[in-house]
């Protein structure tokens, strides 16, 4: 099972996130539901840095599943709220995917302190 915790603030934005494992639908390089974490995932981190120019820190292990990109604290109020769009997609997406494909993902949310 993939895990991913969303961090927020304690008005409710989302920080960033960590997904970590694999899914477990299918065989190990076959699996579609890994597969479209980590498209979900890595598309968001890129689209933080590169889009929204987001001060990002990132790290990835990609022999255990790991992604974590999270925004750093000096990141303005505009960027963050246009940060939102992505981190907030994310979720929405990762959601979906979850109510598809039950016990593929367990999503967490924890309050950034």
């Amino acid at each position: 099972m993939t895990k991913v915790v969303f961090y927020l603030t304690d008005n409710g934005d989302i920080l960033g996130f960590e997904a970590s494992g694999h899914a477990g639908y299918g065989e190990y390089g076959s699996d579609i539901v890994c597969a479209a974490i980590s498209a979900l995932t890595q598309a968001t981190a890129g689209g933080l840095g590169e889009v929204v120019k987001a001060p990002i820190i990132t790290k990835v292990d990609e022999n255990t599943g790991f992604l974590s990109c999270n925004i750093k604290p000096e990141c303005s109020s505009e960027t963050l709220k246009n940060a939102q769009i992505l981190l907030v997609t994310l979720k929405m997406a990762l959601t979906e995917i979850s109510r598809d494909y039950p016990g593929t993902i367990r999503i967490i949310i924890r309050e950034r302190r």
